[in-house]
């Protein structure tokens, strides 16, 4: 059963869903990987550019390019705060893509959520962590500039557009969108609609035009904040990036008034074994600058990492001390 959302003229078909959720969902507060329906709803934005309006370089550091076999397929926006990745379905492969971040540095990502009709897809990484993103905004889109984005030699651009009006269009499972709409410049795949304040209004996405043509006829359309809202809510608990892992066991200790974690057993292929911790003679008493007492606080530190970055360790053993750098990987 199919309902129509209204944001304006940004109307799009969505799931018949509860919307109670949505008043306790802000695109993309910080947060630990909490359901993303508990999110607090972020501050609101007035009607005309302010002091906190982003800068077209901050915004750019918020989008990806989601690329599938080293070509550019789209455009992602990376949640404020969470650094999970919103961007169309159709951008992606098998549930699976590579992200570019503005740094050139790349990661893997998985599709933690999606939703085929609306052409939406939540990506995972599954390394490193990128926080820095956009957050969604409550302006009218009819009574303010708008900014969207393309693709210039890969590299996504912003640059102006305005609504176009509405679509006859159905997604390529022959739903129909009711009210569908379109803006006057042609956008990235999976490219936010943009406020003068820099926040997201709706995301662009693939449907089809309605005609007798058995054939889709390709048409782009905007997906409105509200819906990608909605799809956010009913994000599966476990569509997070991957714990970092160390691969220890160890205890507290000390020893000549040197306080640390004692090493107790090294797991076979763990980040710890390729990077030479030993059993029984290792003493970590520091780990990222930070002193060690027990294995719990060295499990805290760890935790505060995302697969691929490096774990600084110093380490006392036969009356030395010495520099250990872990990079961690995936918890088997």
């Amino acid at each position: 059963m199919l309902e129509s959302v209204n944001r304006g003229l940004l109307l799009v078909a969505v799931v018949s869903m509860s919307l109670g959720l949505v008043a306790e969902l802000a695109f993309g507060d910080t947060v630990t990987y909490r359901p993303l329906a508990e999110l607090s709803a972020s501050s609101s934005a007035s009607a005309a550019p302010t002091a906190t309006a982003l800068t077209p370089e901050r915004v750019r550091q918020s989008l990806v390019t989601v690329e599938v076999g080293g070509v550019v397929r789209g455009v992602g926006v990376v949640l404020d705060g969470d650094g999970r990745i919103v961007t169309n379905l159709s951008a992606v492969t098998n549930d699976l893509a590579d992200v570019r971040y503005s740094d050139g540095h790349t990661a893997h990502a998985r599709v933690g959520h999606k939703d085929p009709v609306l052409d939406l897809a939540l990506l995972v990484p599954l390394s490193g962590r990128y926080l820095t993103g956009l957050q969604a905004s409550d302006l009218d889109p009819l009574v303010v500039e708008l900014r969207t984005v393309t693709l210039a030699a890969g590299r996504p651009t912003l640059g102006p557009t305005k609504i176009k009006g509405r679509v006859d269009a159905h997604a390529k499972d022959g739903t129909v969108l009711s009210g569908a709409t379109e803006i006057d410049h042609a956008s990235a795949s999976g490219a936010p609609l943009l406020d003068p304040n820099g926040r997201v209004m709706g995301v662009s996405a693939h449907a089809c035009r309605n005609t007798d043509a058995a054939a889709c006829s390709d048409v782009t359309v905007i997906v409105p904040i509200l819906s990608i809202k909605i799809f956010l809510s009913h994000t599966p608990v476990n569509a997070v990036p991957p714990s970092p892992w160390l691969g220890i066991n160890g205890t507290s200790d000390t020893v000549n008034g040197i306080r640390g974690v004692r090493v107790q057993a090294v797991a076979p292929h763990s980040p710890a074994e390729r990077a030479g911790l030993k059993t029984t003679t290792d003493l970590i008493v520091v780990a990222d600058s930070q002193p060690l007492d027990t294995p719990e606080r060295l499990a805290e530190i760890v935790s505060k990492h995302a697969v691929g970055e490096t774990l600084k360790l110093s380490v006392f053993a036969a009356g030395h001390y010495r520099e250990v750098n872990v990079a961690l990987q995936p918890a088997p």
